[in-house]
């Protein structure tokens, strides 16, 4: 009786061994251990603990993943910012002595040539002066020839003693006199005349007028340089578009600015749809940096004006060489994460490595890295979900290789910033 209890009871501790056990290892364990109480063998005995043990440190399976290779890409430096159209020249016309306009031989929006007549002022008070001017010439010329006769004489008696020395002396002091006053008197006239050539306003440069502030009967003063003046003429038949850039790319702007090909890589686009309007060439770099804002000042000439007007806004891209070490990955391939951009490069062993990237530019398809990639190493385009950083890999598919580098260049397109 109590050896049948003793082996009821060995019977239900081996129950509950087995029950403990998770998985089929810890089922044919606790089979084993029940035999082993119960004196039966198994040829496949193991240790429940070394099951355990293997049990916890067996790894995840390898991750199916597609990979490609990144490939270097000459990519184009473009910098785009914001400008304004402006010319080359434009004067304020202004009155330069004081007169009453009796002629106006101009309208808002003519175009004008350099010495087209604009304005003419009132004429007669000068007209006058020049005619005295031109009396107090001739009678201080006659003045002196009169001298210069008198020392001549002079001259002649003091040679035959009758005349003193003193009397030649004086006579000569009267020629310089008279010389004087001739060279006093065609000062003055010159000056008249200058005046009176005020009085016929004439256009400074060719371009095209503004409102015209000046009618006939108007008062213009030539002691005021404030004001709109009488018009405004501004060349257009060469423009300029001015645009500021960050302080980093002064380098860049002076390398560009020394290389004649690079320089005329200026687009202007006015409209939303990013056609280019007018092309312009890099012609100027301000001396300074702003220091209140940490830009410099750059201006480009303009080829053609037909598409912009001066003082218009317009969005400027300029090529400022090229990014030799860029590398270009699947756009696929770029992940955003909590600290950036980054990329699953694949390592020798098949481990993957997560790896923060720089981004230079994204198109479609394709994305541009400039910092974080080697041309030449592997970036996973599929399967990222199951992916974290050293996670084993196995490749399912490969992908196609990419074109040669020189044609893959030949189509790469601007980078804009």
């Amino acid at each position: 009786m109590i050896r049948t209890a003793l082996l009821l009871l060995t019977t239900l501790s081996a129950g509950g061994l087995w029950y403990v056990l998770a998985g089929a290892e810890g089922q044919a364990s606790a089979r084993t251990s029940m035999a082993k109480v119960l004196g039966t063998s198994s040829p496949t005995f193991e240790p429940p603990a070394a099951v355990q043990t293997s049990l916890s440190q067996k790894s995840p399976p390898p991750v199916a993943v597609v990979t490609t290779p990144v490939h270097a890409k000459a990519m184009p430096i473009t910098r785009t910012s914001i400008g304004w159209i402006e010319p080359t020249a434009r004067v304020t016309v202004r009155a330069r002595i004081d007169g009453t306009i009796v002629e106006r031989h101009i309208h808002d929006g003519a175009e004008v040539k350099a010495g087209d007549l604009l304005f003419h002022l009132d004429d007669r008070e000068l007209q006058a002066q020049i005619a005295r001017g031109v009396a107090a010439l001739t009678r201080d010329r006659a003045v002196l020839a009169r001298a210069q006769a008198e020392l001549k004489r002079t001259q002649e008696l003091l040679a035959r003693s009758v005349a003193s020395q003193a009397q030649a002396e004086e006579a000569a002091a009267e020629v310089r006199i008279a010389a004087a006053n001739v060279a006093a008197s065609e000062a003055t006239l010159a000056i008249d005349r200058t005046r009176l050539g005020h009085t016929r306003i004439t256009a400074p440069i060719s371009g095209r007028a503004g409102v015209v502030q000046g009618t006939e009967g108007h008062v213009v003063r030539g002691s005021d340089p404030t004001g709109d003046g009488l018009v405004t003429i501004t060349q257009m038949s060469r423009l300029q578009v001015s645009f500021s850039l960050p302080e980093r790319d002064l380098p860049l702007l002076r390398a560009t600015l020394s290389h004649p090909e690079d320089k005329r890589r200026v687009r202007v686009v006015t409209g939303p749809d990013d056609q280019t309007s007018a092309e312009a060439e890099l012609t100027f770099i301000d001396s300074s940096v702003d220091a209140s804002t940490g830009t410099i000042l750059a201006k480009a000439a303009l080829k053609t004006n037909d598409e912009v007007w001066p003082g218009q806004y317009v969005r400027v891209e300029l090529t400022l060489g090229k990014h030799p070490e860029a590398a270009a990955v699947p756009l696929v391939a770029l992940q955003t994460g909590h600290s950036g951009s980054h990329v699953f490069v694949v390592r020798p062993g098949d481990i993957v490595e997560m790896r923060q990237v720089e981004p230079l530019t994204t198109n479609q398809d394709e994305a541009i890295i400039t910092e974080g990639l080697t041309p030449g190493e592997r970036v996973v385009i599929e399967g990222h979900a199951r992916l974290r950083h050293g996670s084993l890999i196995v490749e399912s598919a490969l992908a196609p290789a990419p074109q040669a580098q020189g044609s893959r260049t030949a189509d790469a397109g601007p980078v804009r910033q």
